[in-house]
């Protein structure tokens, strides 16, 4: 129990951390960011399972949109949270397609997430959802291949103390 808030603390942090430092503003609309915070989203995830990576990617990455602030933050607590729930609990499936499985499924939902957040939630239009998409998919790709592996270095580092048992970077 304390190893796992230890992990959920540390977690969150990190991703506040990189999210807010590793960041270029990418539009004239308050918030809209190309940043690194999916590294961070995708590691956890894919190390810790899906509660940590639901909870470090939504309250981090919220937490991160708030310290601009940004009217992103509720909308990312939804879109990060669901996206480190996604891909930590496809890749605790353990099959040999199932952490790429948890990184499209996760990228589908920030991606699709931030378009109509933009388009229909925020009314910055349909060309404004679009214009950020390439930005949102640079970052997720980026999150996955640099994700990958520094979550399995960490699965074989962290003693096994770990609150997910499972190991759903083993099979790739």
């Amino acid at each position: 129990m304390v190893s796992t808030i230890v992990f959920l603390a540390v977690s969150t942090a990190l991703v506040f951390v990189v999210t807010r430092l590793a960041a270029i503003q990418i539009s004239a609309f308050n918030g809209q960011e190309f940043d690194l915070g999916d590294v961070m989203v995708f590691t956890f995830a894919w190390t810790f399972g899906p509660g940590i990576g639901a909870f470090a990617g939504g309250v981090g990455s919220a937490l991160s949109d708030a310290s601009i602030p940004s009217p992103f933050a509720p909308f990312t607590l939804i879109i990060k949270g669901s996206e480190g729930f996604l891909a930590g609990y496809i890749a605790t499936m353990n099959s040999g397609w199932s952490l790429k499985l948890s990184w499209v499924a996760a990228s589908i939902v920030m991606v699709g997430g931030y378009f109509l957040t933009n388009w229909l939630i925020l009314g910055y239009g349909f060309y404004a959802g679009l214009y950020e998409v390439p930005f949102d998919t640079a970052q997720v790709v980026a999150g996955g291949l640099i994700g990958g592996p520094v979550a399995r270095y960490l699965r074989s580092a962290l003693p096994t103390v770990l609150p997910s048992r499972r190991n759903p970077t083993s099979k790739n």
